[in-house]
């Protein structure tokens, strides 16, 4: 009975003396001088970099004045770079040293459009627009043509549910979207197209790096179907005939192109 009530109590006071050790270590950590500020940008574009990220970070919060990890708020910090335009998400935490590392992940651009009034901006990969910078230019496939859709900062592609409710120039986008998610997501097609042109009916026409062809695509339907049909023409057409053979190539037509010079 003794050996029992003893098993109980040091049952019980072993996890309270961890408890309370961790208590003092935390509470010790949080006395440490902040020594170094580390900033990850991860991405595969160059919109921000560390040292941008930094700057922002040590002029808001004073990190030159030797503060203490306690006097830090890592949620502030990550509010302040969730505010940066050009950032997508972070990740601020800090070590037992007194480091304090950012991790921040960009906006990914999967397209460029140059709409109808002349005004650029990207399509991300969150389907949401995104503004260009003066510093640095994403190489992405560039549209042109009738887009009449301008630059809106809470328009999200992803969002849609009832296709009636938007108007022409958002469903454009909406299939610009799509059929750019599926050249990206195939290495031969993100390698060959350049380029998309949008016509006053809103249909699709691609242009290959080497400009030999116009790739009549249609409406962004049968994505897979028409790419397929594409693909074997190539290999089973132009291979032999020869890249410029034919000005224009139409895949409209269910099971045919329909070549034209």
């Amino acid at each position: 009975m003794i050996k029992r009530v003893l098993a109980i109590i040091l049952y019980s006071v072993i996890p309270l003396g961890i408890f309370i050790l961790l208590g003092f270590a935390v509470e010790s950590n949080r006395n440490i001088p902040c020594k170094n500020l580390f900033v990850e940008v991860k991405g595969n574009q160059f919109f921000v970099d560390s040292a941008y990220v930094a700057g922002r970070i040590i002029s808001q919060f004073g990190l030159e004045d030797e503060k203490t990890i306690g006097e830090i708020s890592l949620r502030n910090i990550e509010d302040l770079v969730s505010k940066i335009y050009y950032a997508e998400s972070s990740q601020v935490y800090r070590t037992i040293d007194g480091d304090i590392k950012v991790n921040v992940k960009q906006r990914e651009p999967i397209a460029r459009v140059i709409n109808s009034h002349n005004e650029s901006f990207y399509i991300d990969s969150k389907g949401k627009l995104m503004k260009t910078s003066d510093r640095y230019t994403a190489r992405v496939v560039v549209v042109t043509g009738y887009i009449t859709a301008r630059y809106s900062p809470n328009l999200d592609l992803y969002a849609v549910e009832n296709h009636d409710e938007i108007s022409h120039s958002q469903k454009v986008l909406m299939g610009l979207n799509e059929l750019i998610i599926y050249i990206n997501d195939n290495s031969f097609w993100n390698a060959w197209i350049d380029q998309v042109y949008v016509t006053r009916a809103g249909n699709f026409e691609l242009v290959p790096k080497n400009g030999a062809h116009v790739i009549e695509f249609g409406k962004a339907e049968n994505i897979d179907e028409k790419f397929n049909k594409l693909l074997l023409f190539y290999q089973n057409g132009l291979t032999h005939l020869g890249w410029n053979s034919y000005n224009r190539l139409n895949l409209k037509f269910k099971n045919q192109i329909v070549c034209s010079k």
